[in-house]
């Protein structure tokens, strides 16, 4: 394991899994700041020796290599250099970060994906989390390209592990972090991880309140031009009724069971019909409903992608129908727009009882059932939205 050292101490901030640098001199990399394309992440005491081992390796195999020069990566991966560093040892620094340059195999580097999921996995602690964190900002820091996919991953990790908190730091930090809000994957999955939060505790009152807290630092975040204040109308979410039905959903709640805000769900309420009313969700529900009843995909695994996507169209319409039906019960007479939203309310609930209803069928694929995580989720999130309060 490669030592990382911050201003002569260890940048990986921990006395027990920390590996010293070997007996013998180094001298410095004598190239001027301008030329490094980036910083290395600092990271925090992780829980594990084996994490230890995993964040080094994956600050001199990934994103050291990432920032060094044409010059640099001559020397590095060149096999007639590989001597000449053995017998003159040489650090680098990116930011806070030292490092010993040493020869490295282009074809025994690992896998970037990889090694980013194998970190994900082995994390446990909160301060794990934010390493986690600090990994994606490494990838950004260096001009390392994400896929999407990766970075969903890492929000519904986050918020499995419970970290809510480090999901929304990774959001207040999206020019570091990347997590953008303009892409709508990771907007559902920070969404869900809210209503999760609430429900998985039967609705707690400090739960929930949290989570409304949390969702109206969401939506606030949505208008910063690097989430969805200055972007392509296809991009920029925050009318969507999805969006609104969550915090509404969360204050409902809170209002029903717990003695919060009536007013704040009137004014949630009001906006949520709104949207429904001004993106035409009468169609868009009509949509979903005929995708439920859709021929299969040529492909099995076309067909299994098709189901999850479907999962998630299911889940955002249980965040409407929750957020109107427990609108209604809250404010009686004073539901605003109240033919309209029970409209939305009656026709919401009845495509998403016939798209669970309909899964047993969109999950047979030439007479076998595929199995599909996100089944028994949205089965188990239908029944903690009706259980009475």
């Amino acid at each position: 394991m490669h030592s990382i050292r911050k201003s002569g101490q260890l940048a990986l901030q921990t006395p027990r899994y920390a590996c010293l640098f070997a007996n013998g001199s180094r001298r410095a990399f004598s190239l001027t700041s301008p030329r490094f394309r980036g910083a290395l992440p600092v990271f925090l005491e992780p829980s594990s020796p084996r994490l230890s081992t995993l964040l080094a390796t994956f600050n001199s195999k990934i994103l050291l290599p990432a920032n060094l020069t044409k010059e640099q990566q001559k020397l590095v991966y060149s096999e007639e250099s590989r001597a000449k560093l053995e017998a003159e040892p040489v650090e680098i620094t990116l930011g806070d970060v030292t490092l010993p340059l040493e020869h490295l195999d282009r074809n025994k580097l690992p896998n970037r994906g990889g090694m980013y999921r194998l970190i994900i996995n082995s994390s446990r602690t909160p301060e794990d989390w934010q390493n986690v964190l600090r990994c994606l900002e490494g990838f950004n820091e260096s001009s390392i390209k994400i896929t999407v996919h990766t970075k969903e991953h890492v929000i519904r990790a986050m918020n499995k592990a419970g970290m809510y908190h480090v999901v929304l730091k990774g959001l207040q930090r999206v020019k570091q972090s990347g997590l953008s809000m303009q892409h709508w994957a990771l907007t559902r999955q920070v969404l869900r991880g809210l209503h999760d939060r609430a429900a998985r505790t039967g609705w707690d009152k400090e739960e929930t309140a949290q989570a409304l807290k949390t969702a109206h630092q969401v939506t606030t975040l949505m208008h910063n031009e690097d989430h969805c204040g200055r972007t392509a109308p296809e991009s920029d979410h925050r009318g969507r009724p999805e969006v609104i039905a969550v915090p509404t959903e969360l204050a409902a709640i809170m209002a029903e069971r717990h003695g919060g805000d009536i007013e704040e769900v009137k004014t949630l309420c009001r906006r949520l019909v709104a949207a429904l009313e001004q993106t035409k969700y009468m169609t868009t529900l009509d949509e979903i409903s005929k995708l439920s009843q859709q021929a299969p995909a040529d492909k099995k695994l076309k067909q299994s992608a098709f189901v999850g996507d479907f999962v998630y169209k299911l889940l955002a319409q249980l965040w409407v129908w929750n957020a109107l039906s427990t609108s209604r019960r809250v404010l009686g007479a004073d539901m605003p727009m109240a033919d309209t939203a029970l409209s939305f309310e009656q026709r919401t609930e009845a495509v998403l009882n016939e798209g669970i209803a309909n899964l047993d069928k969109l999950l047979t694929y030439d007479g076998q059932r595929m199995e599909l995580k996100m089944e028994g989720y949205i089965k188990s999130a239908v029944e903690q939205c009706k259980a009475p309060a």
